[in-house]
């Protein structure tokens, strides 16, 4: 999710986010576009169900704690309806679990694509169902960008991240479905992301961005979270600020619909902590306006970290950089 350690890593991915981010928004952008009509960024959520046992990923708490969802087609289509004149500048299909396992996911993209809802649409993906009929379906019906998180070179990393073997069938099929989009002419661009951190080396970072390069758009190299502190005997990579923290700027631009309806303050919500709505008796207005929100963002000027409790040991608020200054304008926020 964030940028990893290694600045010569950085590239710009897209013009409205700082460099080796598709999270953080950049400043000035913020400083343009946020408005109290609408969040620019949304993340939709079509399932938490996931195929792939990541050690470093609590999706089975989630699941635990929330059961598996499956988000309905016609709340979703509620959802994009609330857009309207507001186009956001990236719609994403994904948080908490595996967005290919929802069969309803191409009839997604493609009503997102009818309304005109994002300047963007972007998924990502562990990439096991890519080369299937939901995976061709999404680059079918034009899907915008999608990152595959495949996380190692080797079956042997492969399966010590994953929990899964299928490594060389993932391969296989990341390589199909370029070929795929290539003889369909989509324009979907298709990259493929290792983490930099203590479990992968840095000869087996090298020699997965060689294999990569030419075959996929992109190579992307990223850090590794905790979640914010909850596992514990991960050393993050991300980037970190050392002296400071300032509020995080992804209050003001971004919400995240869980599959159950639940809306939270972001993607990184893994405990619901961040929960500020519900899309069944609210609107996404009323959310982005509503008591919980402003509080949280309150909190946040006044450096109140733990408010939620997500937000403590989180690290996805530093690459925006500090904006407290400029938020603190913006009182209608608030």
């Amino acid at each position: 999710m964030g940028r990893g350690p290694t600045k010569d890593h950085y590239q710009i991915m897209n013009e409205n986010f700082v460099e080796g981010s598709l999270t953080c928004l950049s400043p000035a952008v913020i400083e343009r576009r946020i408005t109290t009509e609408f969040p620019l960024v949304l993340n939709i959520e079509p399932t938490n169900a996931c195929n792939a046992k990541c050690y470093y990923c609590p999706n089975s708490d989630v699941v635990k704690n929330q059961g598996i969802g499956f988000l309905d087609i016609n709340e979703y289509k509620g959802i994009i309806d609330q857009v309207k004149s507001h186009k956001l500048i990236m719609l994403n299909f994904h948080k908490d679990g595996e967005p290919l396992l929802h069969k309803k996911l191409p009839d997604m993209v493609e009503y997102a694509k009818e309304k005109d809802a994002a300047e963007v649409i972007h998924l990502n993906t562990n990439g096991i169902l890519i080369n299937t009929n939901i995976g061709r379906g999404i680059i079918e019906r034009e899907i915008d960008d999608i990152t595959v998180s495949v996380d190692a070179a080797n079956e042997n990393t492969y399966q010590q991240l994953k929990g899964i073997d299928g490594f060389d069938k993932l391969e296989e099929s990341i390589e199909k479905i370029i070929n795929y989009r290539d003889k369909i002419n989509s324009n979907t661009k298709i990259r493929v992301k290792i983490m930099e951190f203590d479990a992968i080396g840095q000869d087996e970072i090298d020699f997965f961005i060689e294999k990569w390069s030419g075959i996929a758009d992109e190579v992307q190299v990223t850090g590794i979270h905790n979640w914010s502190g909850a596992f514990k005997s991960i050393e993050v990579t991300d980037e970190q600020s050392i002296n400071e923290r300032y509020p995080c700027a992804l209050l003001w631009y971004m919400l995240a619909i869980n599959s159950n309806g639940k809306v939270s303050t972001c993607n990184v919500d893994w405990d619901y902590s961040g929960v500020v709505g519900d899309i069944h008796n609210q609107s996404i207005k009323e959310i982005w306006n509503c008591v919980s929100i402003k509080n949280i963002r309150r909190a946040q000027l006044n450096e109140k970290w733990d408010c939620p409790q997500v937000c403590r040991e989180c690290v996805v608020w530093v690459s925006v950089g500090d904006m407290k200054e400029y938020l603190e304008t913006r009182v209608e926020f608030l």
